[in-house]
């Protein structure tokens, strides 16, 4: 039952998707909540505020953060070929897309599933704590940067920075972020 997709460009296509793994997880008789990453979920957060300048996506990205059979809702994003991402970012960490103060439900009247789209701010700081090319292009070329809350992202890195084991590292694109901004004319 695996769906291949070429890309995604718009949030109706990512939505659409989820249908299709919120269809599965009444089959199987689970319950999830999941909260979109990635590009998949920078897509539905700018056009949930009316931005569309973001390159389209090959996948969609998730990380749940409750089910009521996890090994069930793992088999059937595999089934849907949606990724689950937990346990692969240091920063931020996971409780941090469990905070409803952090997160934005889609108002899409799925079944089985609750889906969440991080902050602008965090999905932010997961390109800036990363350290893929693809990441750091985001940043440079996107509006991402410019439609945050510039005191609460400031913030946001603070804190992440603080628990980094390698903050050091110069391959993490938080090192390109002052030229970037400056770039950005964001100060």
């Amino acid at each position: 039952m695996e769906k291949d997709h070429d890309q995604y460009t718009k949030s109706e296509e990512i939505v659409d998707h989820l249908f299709l793994l919120d269809f599965l997880c009444i089959q199987a008789g689970v319950k999830a909540e999941l909260v979109v990453l990635g590009g998949s979920g920078i897509l539905l957060q700018l056009e949930l505020n009316n931005h569309t300048d973001f390159r389209p996506t090959q996948d969609i990205d998730v990380n749940v953060t409750s089910a009521t059979n996890f090994d069930a809702i793992y088999e059937q994003l595999k089934k849907a070929n949606i990724h689950p991402v937990g346990g692969v970012m240091e920063v931020p960490p996971l409780e941090d897309f469990q905070e409803e103060d952090s997160r934005q439900e889609l108002d899409v009247p799925f079944s089985n599933i609750r889906v969440f789209v991080p902050s602008i701010e965090l999905l932010a700081c997961c390109k800036i704590f990363s350290k893929r090319e693809k990441d750091l292009e985001d940043l440079e070329s996107s509006s991402l940067l410019e439609m945050c809350n510039q005191e609460l992202l400031g913030d946001m890195i603070a804190e992440y920075e603080e628990n980094l084991l390698n903050k050091h590292d110069p391959n993490l694109n938080l090192h390109q972020l002052e030229r970037i901004l400056d770039e950005k004319g964001i100060v």
